[in-house]
């Protein structure tokens, strides 16, 4: 072979590795035939096209150079299919025996393997994507004490199907459960994976003890299979009576609770994911969900759109903020909108909101379970409230803090294991504002400290009655607090 022959043929071996390399970029075959066509002209050939069948229509989707009619034709041949033809004009060289190669057909081959493969992509990804949507409840549960929300955004650099999924029904007992997940991998097993989880969940919920029950029962099942998979989710039951929340989390993103005021607080989350363990080992967690506040789910694409997890926080933070501030209609197809304005979603995302109307109402309410991170919440939301029933500055600070000193003293000292719940209630009696702080726990000793003790004396300072009662299953501690000055507290 001469020298010639060798250059002829590496042009050759190079034109086809880069060929491949182009196929195999993406399942868009119209953007990758145009890519080889570039190769090949004018480099190899005048004129170079690619014509596909779509059903019955034979389609070009690639067309570079001159084409004659003395062009040669070579048929796109995939399991035993024929999928288009691939046209070379003024093709250079290509009768030399000596290039030893036969590189048009190997292009052809090439072509054809790439065309079938997004083809078959193409039709799974539509059976998927059919799937998935088919098994997204058409409506959401209705309430006029709890506004139920929910949007879907597939992934925007590939056409791949996931499993997210929300859904919301209502239980017999006038209840409203709630799911969100998501399955690992893509395609049509993960969006059948998502459909037995979700029907799973519905099913176990029927008779639901606890969240956490529901989830350990899920596992059980998604542990049954053949093949398990690994699967993220959060199950919950909304009581529109008190608009209380009680979820549990399978190793699933932390929810959200905005307070109208733009207080932002991510929620506690535990528990690993379905399909991995015998035991998830979830916490059942409730909080109350103030007038004109969010509770918002999601999938991991709302926040791992970049590298950048806590910039992805971050932001969700403040489109959470914004948000809840401006009362969107449609919380969460509005929360998708601020996160990807200036950016794209890599990959599927599912966002649920659960909201409570901005209305004023006569008492305050607020149930949570007894972790450090609620005092806060309690104390703007009970804040809030103050404002709306007017208590001047003084008294409004006084009632926070006191407020304050005996719910911190209920998270710390209630429970001796798991934290159990503490109750918050407020409302005017005659002349006073009178607020019952209650917990169902046992009270471990108070352990000795300089900064510590000082609870009790300083609400006593605050307010103008301070109460506890000690009951065998619980603690009560009642302040009364006059609404304006000189009037007599009850």
């Amino acid at each position: 072979m001469t020298a010639i022959d060798e250059r002829r043929l590496a042009a050759s071996l190079r034109l086809l590795v880069a060929a491949s390399r182009e196929l195999a970029a993406t399942f868009d075959y119209a953007q990758t035939l145009t890519a080889v066509g570039r190769l090949v002209v004018p480099a190899f050939a005048r004129g170079f096209s690619v014509e596909v069948d779509e059903g019955e229509i034979r389609t070009t989707l690639a067309r570079t150079g001159r084409l004659d009619d003395e062009s040669l034709q070579f048929a796109l041949v995939a399991r035993g299919q024929q999928l288009g033809i691939m046209r070379v004009s003024g093709a250079i060289d290509t009768d030399d025996a000596a290039i030893g190669l036969e590189l048009w057909p190997e292009l052809a081959l090439r072509i054809a393997v790439s065309v079938d493969a997004a083809q078959v992509y193409a039709r799974e990804h539509h059976v998927a994507d059919t799937l998935q949507r088919a098994l997204l409840p058409d409506r959401l549960p209705l309430d006029d004490r709890l506004g139920f929300d929910a949007a879907y955004l597939p992934g925007a650099q590939e056409a791949i199907v996931g499993g997210d999924w929300y859904d919301a029904f209502r239980l017999p007992d006038g209840r409203i459960a709630f799911s969100i997940g998501d399955v690992a991998g893509h395609g049509l097993r993960a969006a059948i994976v998502m459909g037995e989880v979700r029907q799973a969940f519905r099913a176990a919920a029927l008779n639901p003890n606890s969240p956490s029950l529901v989830l350990e029962r899920a596992n059980t099942i998604v542990n049954m299979r053949s093949n398990p998979v690994m699967v993220t989710a959060i199950f919950g039951i909304a009581d529109p009576r008190d608009a209380t929340v009680t979820y549990a989390s399978a190793g699933h993103p932390a929810p959200l609770l905005a307070l109208p005021g733009g207080v932002v607080q991510q929620l506690p989350k535990d528990g690993v994911p379905l399909g991995i363990v015998d035991e998830v080992g979830a916490t059942d967690w409730t909080f109350t969900i103030p007038p004109g506040a969010l509770f918002t789910l999601y999938t991991d694409g709302l926040i791992e759109y970049s590298r950048d997890i806590v910039e992805g926080e971050a932001r969700l933070l403040d489109a959470a903020r914004e948000g809840v501030v401006r009362g969107d209609a449609e919380p969460a197809r509005a929360l998708l909108q601020r996160v990807f304005a200036a950016r794209e979603n890599t990959d599927d995302v599912a966002t649920l909101t659960v909201a409570a109307p901005d209305v004023a109402a006569p008492a305050f309410a607020f149930t949570f379970s007894a972790i450090p991170l609620a005092v806060p919440l309690v104390r703007r939301s009970l804040e809030r409230f103050a404002l709306r029933i007017g208590l001047d500055d003084d008294r409004r600070f006084s009632l926070i803090t006191a407020v304050g000193e005996a719910v911190a003293n209920a998270v710390e000292h209630a429970y001796l294991g798991l934290p159990g719940l503490v109750r918050v209630q407020a409302s005017a009696s005659g002349e006073a504002l009178v607020v019952v702080i209650e917990d169902e726990g046992k009270w471990k000793p108070a352990q000795r400290r300089d900064e510590r003790g000082r609870g009790l004396p300083l609400m006593r300072a605050l307010v103008d009655g301070v109460e506890i009662r000690t009951h065998q299953t619980r603690t009560e501690v009642r302040l009364t607090l006059a609404l304006r000055e000189g009037a007599v507290s009850a």
